[in-house]
């Protein structure tokens, strides 16, 4: 709108009250809701300013208002959107398959698992392990007993990354020193600071363009090919399922051009969400593309290219039907797609049931429900085992042919 109302001052007040008059019915056309809320990671990482971005354009340009609520850790953004406080949440597909699993803090009643679906796709997010530039850890292979490692059990990625790496070199964590931290930014500040050697990280984060900002910059290990140590690379993925190995084209310089996985995160909504909502979300940021993409350095990769590689790659969580409406109408959906959405979407509402008959169980039994209840943990793990095996839910996905 800002732009739109610039070019027309040039043509008189006339011209601007006609265009004004024209973007409001437009919007009242749309019946938008008044307002719909926003669910982002912290303030300082890249997905919440990505978020102020969109949506302060959405809001500029339509009668509703998008309103962004930063929450303070993975567990939380999952459960404000199953329980209606957010309309719309960011998850990658190893939050997605953490929650499916219940594990750490989504093994309450509120964040455990949820039938979400994808709306659009928010950025194409490289993953690694940071050290400081000065450090002598330059790979894998130079994580030993004794290293110390940024730990943050604030989010379950954040502890999965560490668990992959222990897993790749063999380790455990009483070989190691966990230097446990609060949230995502003192999960970087620790290393800078030189109070941990490593740590799970995105070179696309504030925080890490903060951190190369030091005096001895950082440098980033590169994910060994899967060829180098199959053996350990089997172990690494089958903690680290939701991402996919590619080289860094976007972040801080010391990370540029490296192999590195990489994270599909998305902007879910309840499978319940108006279709109508979603459908015209969608396509309004698709059309309105141009008017977002500049005012954040990564808010190019909140595209429907980016969607469409997400499909062609072979989707991890199921999209949204109205999502897949405006999808169909710009010819990009097809038979296969299709095929492997109807395969997501039965696998997840199975584990939906099977948590929901989880915790009546649990009710009825007295049993606490909580990621501090063993006994919790081993109804859950037994009902798992009984209805599918031991694949993790994220195995179970990669299964899917």
């Amino acid at each position: 709108m800002r732009r739109f109302a610039q070019r027309m001052l040039a043509g008189g007040a006339l011209s601007v009250s006609l265009g004004l008059a024209a973007a409001v019915a437009a919007a009242q056309d749309h019946e938008w809701p008044d307002y719909f809320t926003v669910v982002t990671p912290i303030v300082g990482t890249a997905n919440h300013s990505l978020g102020v971005a969109w949506t302060s354009e959405f809001s500029a340009q339509t009668a509703s208002r998008a309103r962004v609520l930063p929450a303070p850790n993975g567990y939380a953004r999952a459960e404000w959107l199953a329980t209606g406080e957010g309309d719309i949440s960011m998850l990658q597909a190893s939050d997605y398959f953490d929650q499916m699993d219940a594990k750490e803090g989504f093994a309450t009643a509120q964040a455990g698992p949820a039938d979400t679906r994808v709306a659009v796709m928010n950025m194409i997010t490289p993953w690694g392990y940071m050290v400081r530039g000065d450090s002598e850890i330059e790979s894998f292979k130079d994580i030993g007993p004794g290293t110390r490692i940024a730990y943050s059990p604030s989010s379950s990625f954040l502890v999965s990354g560490v668990n992959a790496l222990l897993a790749y070199r063999g380790l455990g964590r009483d070989d190691v020193e966990l230097i446990e931290v609060g949230n995502y930014g003192a999960n970087t500040r620790i290393v800078v600071e030189g109070r941990a050697d490593v740590a799970f990280t995105s070179p696309l984060s504030g925080t890490s363009y903060e951190a190369e900002a030091n005096p001895s910059g950082l440098r980033w290990l590169p994910l060994p090919p899967k060829d180098a140590d199959p053996e350990a690379f089997a172990r690494y993925r089958a903690i680290q399922p939701g991402y996919v190995p590619a080289e860094v084209s976007s972040g801080v310089p010391s990370a540029m051009g490296l192999n590195m996985d990489h994270a599909f995160q998305a902007n879910h909504v309840r499978a319940d969400a108006d279709p109508e909502f979603v459908y015209k979300l969608t396509k309004w940021l698709d059309e309105h593309y141009e008017d977002f993409k500049d005012d954040f350095t990564h808010a190019p990769m909140m595209s429907m290219a980016s969607l469409e590689t997400f499909l062609k790659v072979g989707a991890l969580q199921p999209l949204h039907a109205g999502a897949i409406r405006y999808l169909k109408e710009k010819g990009v959906w097809t038979d296969t797609f299709q095929a492997r959405q109807d395969k997501l979407v039965e696998l997840a509402q199975t584990r939906v049931a099977l948590w929901q008959q989880t915790l009546d169980e649990a009710k009825e039994k007295g049993i606490d429900i909580s990621p501090d209840s063993a006994e919790f943990a081993e109804l859950w793990k037994a009902k798992r085992e009984a209805a599918g095996g031991k694949l993790s839910y994220g195995e179970m996905v990669l299964a899917i042919e």
